[in-house]
């Protein structure tokens, strides 16, 4: 196995590496393409790495979440007659007491660096499973659906892989209103303790006067309005995975506002309307539209558009060329009849026909391919929430 890795990436690096007379330079280009081949996408995994050279010895520093990449640039280096020194930190960090954790907000915002003023990458929904791999002040976690950021240390509740276990497996209430709120005390009438979305989990305590008894991950007790919420149980066996009910939920998200990194019923972008669409039915996509574009089914569109179901998504962005491949950029979801829903702006419904008040010729001139992905629930990047290892609780010894 080892030797397969190392001669695969020696192959890579064979024709992707040119000598160069610097000495440093040759050496970081070793590593940046030993790095792509491991890490193609840094945003389900991290790779940081560096090198200073001493005579023979490199010193390697920095941090990554693929150890098998350490083995092989050490070989590689090896293979170039240079000692190695490895002191990359292999991640989850082990400074972390605690490489779990639970959201502890209904909406919490993950960025591409430990700060407010960094670029928002996406957001994690109340109750939501997490890893932790760094913490800064902040915490770099990842989401269920592989997807990496830093998030304040406020927005999270760390635990234990046991206490994370016992979230997952206690009886749970799950939000189904676009928007509420919980109360201190079964009556609407009582103060608020937070807003709550789509989707939020909070651990069920019991029953009261119209209102289930919950508590937040970081144990706050608060009441939620039946009409606000189901039992997670009772979701889950009247959920439905077809195309006609997931449209019906992305309907009723009709004028939700645009937030670039928005995945939550109060803002989305163009994947989080996407994405939320198909969670709040158990089925957890990847994150991006460039990452949904390459899971279930690819569909090349007909000029009818006769080949493509209600419930499809559809991709749009830049044309492939000869020197150049398709780039993805947005998406939306097929509703039948040449129309989709997708947030641009906000979330609205289109057309691809010239003779339909929604036409949408800016769109249609950049639609790049479909693709299906009901049909393919459980296979990879199309997760069941039930199946889902986030979610898992790992059975106990005897």
């Amino acid at each position: 196995m080892k030797k397969t890795l190392i001669f695969s990436l020696l192959l890579i690096l064979l024709f992707s590496c040119t000598a160069s007379p610097d000495q440093q330079q040759k050496v970081n280009e070793l590593i940046q393409n030993a790095s792509k081949a491991f890490v193609p996408d840094t945003r389900v995994a991290i790779c940081d790495i560096h090198s200073t050279i001493d005579g023979s010895t490199v010193t390697l520093t920095g941090y990554t979440s693929t150890p098998p990449l350490l083995v092989v640039l050490n070989d590689l280096l090896e293979n170039e007659d240079y000692t190695v020194v490895n002191n990359v930190e292999i991640l989850p960090s082990i400074a972390l007491e605690k490489k779990y954790g639970v959201v502890n907000l209904s909406v919490i915002t993950m960025r591409a660096a430990p700060s407010y003023s960094s670029e928002t990458l996406t957001q994690a929904l109340l109750g939501q499973p997490i890893k932790i791999y760094q913490k800064d002040g902040w915490y770099r976690i990842q989401t269920p659906d592989g997807y990496l950021g830093w998030t304040h240390r406020s927005s999270i509740v760390p635990m234990t892989k046991s206490e994370l276990d016992d979230w997952n497996a206690a009886k749970k209430v799950v939000v189904m209103s676009t928007y509420a709120f919980s109360h201190e005390a079964p009556t609407a009438l009582s103060a608020r303790v937070t807003d709550l979305v789509a989707g939020n989990r909070l651990r069920f305590l019991g029953k009261e006067k119209g209102y289930y008894k919950v508590a937040y991950p970081d144990h706050k007790v608060a009441y939620v309005s039946f009409v606000d919420a189901l039992l997670e149980e009772d979701w889950k066996s009247t959920l439905k995975q077809t195309a006609s009910s997931i449209i019906e939920t992305a309907h009723s998200l009709m004028g939700v506002p645009y937030l670039w990194g928005g995945t939550s019923t109060k803002s989305v972008d163009c994947s989080g309307f996407v994405k939320t669409a198909f969670f709040l039915h158990g089925i957890i996509l990847p994150r991006d539209a460039s990452q949904m574009a390459y899971v279930g089914e690819h569909l090349d569109i007909k000029s009818d558009f006769s080949n493509l179901k209600p419930g499809d998504l559809l991709f749009f962005g830049r044309k492939a060329t000869k020197e150049k491949k398709a780039r993805v950029i947005h998406v939306g979801l097929y509703l039948g009849n040449k129309r989709f829903i997708h947030a641009q702006g906000h979330v609205f419904v289109s057309s691809f026909d010239p003779a339909d008040p929604k036409y949408d010729a800016y769109n249609l001139h950049r639609l790049l391919w479909s693709t299906r992905v009901l049909d393919y629930i459980g296979q990879p990047g199309i997760q069941n929430i039930t199946t889902n290892p986030y979610y898992a609780v790992t059975p106990q010894k005897k």
